[in-house]
C-alpha cells in the first residue's frame, strides 16, 4: 500500500496544473551533455602532412564515445607539426584538420586543440625559432576562426615537448625551468600570438600557473573582471600531471612531497578556474603519502577544489585502475556543471505571469562559455512557438540558483512551458546536441533540446505589447524540417520576409492565411520572420 501512495504522488507532483508549482525528480544518469565529462584522446599521424584524409577524426568513433555509457562529448586532438621545423604549414594538413572539424561538428562534439612539434624527449631543439612559430599561428588563424563554434579551448602549445613549455632545448625560450627575463619575453610573444589570433570565444590554456603570473601578473579574476578581451580573462589552465608529486609536476611551486592544496598558486588556479575552464589527465600515482593524493575519494574532492570540467579518460591507466565503480561514476556525474531542476511555479494574471526556478548546480564548475537560456512557450492548440530570452547569465550558476522573472509575451491561449538553452554560435544553436540537458526525469526533449517543464500557463487577454504582430501572424510546426504554416487573422495578404540569423534576407512571399512556405532548402538553423508593414518586429522558428 505505501508503495502506491508513492507512487500516485510522483504522478499528481508532476501533472500541470495551471499556477501551480511543479516538483522535479532528479536524475542518476550519466548525461551527454556540451562543454563537460571525460575527453577522450586522440594526435594526428605521420602522414596527416602528406595524405588527404589520413588519420581523421571518424564520426563513427566519435558517436560511439558519445553513446558508450561515459556519454563523451569532447575530445582532445593534438596535433603533431613535427614536419614543419623549418617551413610553412602545408595546404593537406590544414585540409585535413578542417576535415577533423566538420566531422567534429556532425557528431556533436567539441574539440580542446594542441598544436606541438614533439612528442617524445630529445637532445635537439624541440621547436621552430620563434618567427617560425608565429607565422604557423598566423596560418592557423583563420581555420581557428572559422570553426569556433566547436573549439572548446586552444592549449597553449607550440613550445617544448608535448607542448608543454619545459623541455625546450632552445636559447630563444630557456629549458627545464631556466628561463631569462627575455626568454619569458619570447614566450609571451606566443601567447599574445595566440590571443590575437584566435576569437574571444576561444579561451587559452596554459600549462602552469607561474606561466600566466609571470607574464600578465597575479592579480586573481573578480565577477566584475571576468569574461573580458584582456588575456588575463581569456587565459585558464590544463594539468597534465594531476595528483602527482612536485605539485603535479610543476603546475605548482611545491617540493616532490609537499601537498598543493592550500598554497598560494593552488588557490590562485581554484579562483581563476571558477571563470575558465580546467581540463588535463593524470600522469602516475602519487609516491608520497602512500600515495594518498591519487586515490579516489581525494581525487573526487580536488576536482571539485579547482573547478575541473573535463578529464582524460585514456590516461593515465594505474590512476583509473585504482578508481572503483561507486567514484568512477561520482567523477562521471561531476566533471563540469550538473544542472538539477528542483521546482517551478508559475502565477498567471491573465496576459502575463511569473515564472519562479529553482535550480541546483551540483558539478564541479560552472558553464565556461557563455549562452543563452530562453522560455519556449508552445501553444498547445497549433504548437506554434514563442520564444522569450531569460535575464540571466549561466556562467553565474553555481550552488543554489534562483530566478523569478514576468513573461507579457502579448499573446493568447494555452502554452506549454520549456526551457532552451542552446548554443551560443548559430551554426549549433538548433542542434539538439549541443543544448543544455538538466538533470532530470520525464523532462528532456531530445528532438528539440528543450526541457519540459511539465507546466501550463492560460493566457486569455492581450497586453499592449505586440498586438498588432502577434494577433496577426503565427508559424508552425516549430521547428519545422520542410515548411512551415502561416497562420493570419486577416483575410488580406501580407507581405513576409525572412532572414537568418546574421540578418541576411533569404526569402519574400506574399502570403494569405495558412499559407504553406516551403524551408526544405534552409540551411538549418534560426530564422526571423517579419511582416513589411511592421520590420520592428519579429517571429523566430528553427529549422531542422
Amino acid at each position: 500500500m505505501k508503495k502506491t501512495f508513492l507512487f500516485l504522488f510522483l504522478i499528481i507532483s508532476q501533472v500541470a496544473v495551471m499556477g501551480q508549482t511543479v516538483n522535479y525528480t532528479a536524475s542518476t544518469s550519466v548525461i551527454a551533455n556540451p562543454e563537460r565529462g571525460l575527453q577522450k584522446y586522440s594526435i594526428s599521424g605521420t602522414n596527416y602532412a602528406t595524405t588527404v584524409g589520413a588519420n581523421n577524426l571518424p564520426v563513427a568513433t566519435l558517436n560511439s564515445w558519445k553513446n558508450s555509457t561515459d556519454k563523451v562529448t569532447v575530445v582532445y586532438r593534438y596535433y603533431l607539426l613535427d614536419a614543419f621545423m623549418n617551413s610553412n604549414i602545408n595546404s593537406t594538413f590544414l585540409n585535413n584538420m578542417q576535415t577533423d572539424f566538420n566531422n567534429i561538428r556532425s557528431a556533436g562534439f567539441k574539440v580542446i586543440v594542441r598544436f606541438a612539434y614533439s612528442n617524445s624527449e630529445g637532445t635537439v631543439a624541440q621547436q621552430p625559432t620563434k618567427a617560425q612559430i608565429l607565422t604557423h599561428i598566423s596560418q592557423l588563424s583563420s581555420l581557428l576562426t572559422n570553426n569556433k563554434d566547436v573549439i572548446f579551448s586552444l592549449q597553449a602549445g607550440f613550445i617544448g615537448t608535448w607542448g608543454e613549455w619545459y623541455y625546450t632545448n632552445s636559447n630563444e625560450f630557456g629549458t627545464d625551468g631556466a628561463i631569462s627575463a627575455i626568454q619569458w619575453g619570447n614566450r609571451k610573444e606566443i601567447i599574445d600570438a595566440m590571443l590575437a589570433m584566435t576569437p574571444i570565444e576561444i579561451p587559452i590554456q596554459v600549462r602552469y600557473v607561474g606561466i600566466k603570473q609571470t607574464m600578465y601578473g597575479t592579480t586573481q579574476l573578480t565577477p566584475a573582471t571576468a569574461y573580458q578581451q584582456n588575456a588575463n580573462a581569456r587565459i585558464g589552465f590544463y594539468n597534465d600531471a594531476f595528483l602527482n608529486n612536485y605539485g603535479d609536476m610543476g603546475t605548482f611551486s611545491a617540493d616532490e612531497c609537499t601537498n598543493p592544496v592550500g598554497t598560494p598558486d593552488y588557490n590562485y588556479l581554484s579562483n581563476e578556474t571558477n571563470y575558465l575552464p580546467m581540463t588535463g589527465e593524470t600522469n602516475g600515482l602519487n609516491t608520497c603519502d602512500n600515495g594518498y593524493r591519487t586515490k579516489g575519494d581525494n581525487a573526487i574532492y580536488e576536482m571539485g577544489l579547482t573547478n575541473w570540467t573535463t578529464l582524460n579518460r585514456d590516461y593515465h591507466p594505474d590512476f583509473w585502475n585504482q578508481i572503483n565503480a561507486s567514484q568512477y561514476d561520482k567523477i562521471l556525474k561531476n566533471l563540469g556543471y550538473r544542472f538539477v531542476l528542483n521546482s517551478s511555479t508559475v502565477q498567471s494574471n491573465g496576459s502575463n505571469f511569473n515564472l519562479t526556478l529553482n535550480i541546483t548546480n551540483v558539478g564541479n564548475a560552472r558553464p565556461f562559455k557563455q549562452r543563452d537560456v530562453y522560455l519556449i512557450m508552445k501553444n498547445t492548440a497549433t504548437n506554434s512557438v514563442t520564444t522569450r530570452l531569460l535575464n540571466t547569465d549561466i556562467r553565474t550558476w553555481e550552488n543554489s540558483i534562483s530566478i523569478t522573472q514576468n513573461f507579457n509575451p502579448g499573446i493568447t491561449g494555452v502554452f506549454q512551458l520549456y526551457l532552451w538553452m542552446p548554443d551560443k554560435e548559430s551554426l549549433l544553436s538548433s542542434n539538439s546536441d549541443y543544448s543544455i540537458q538538466f538533470a532530470n526525469n520525464g523532462t528532456w526533449e531530445s528532438a528539440t533540446g528543450y526541457n519540459n517543464l511539465l507546466q501550463t500557463v492560460n493566457l486569455n487577454t492581450l497586453g499592449m505589447q505586440d498586438f498588432s504582430f502577434k494577433n496577426n501572424l503565427s508559424i508552425y510546426p516549430n521547428p519545422a524540417s520542410d515548411f512551415i504554416k502561416i497562420q493570419l487573422n486577416s483575410s488580406e495578404k501580407e507581405e513576409i520576409q525572412i532572414y537568418d540569423s546574421v540578418g541576411q534576407l533569404v526569402k519574400i512571399a506574399t502570403i494569405s492565411n495558412n499559407d504553406k512556405i516551403d524551408v526544405s532548402k534552409f540551411t538549418s538553423g534560426i530564422y526571423f520572420i517579419r511582416l513589411k508593414n511592421n520590420p520592428s518586429l519579429s517571429l523566430k522558428f528553427v529549422k531542422l
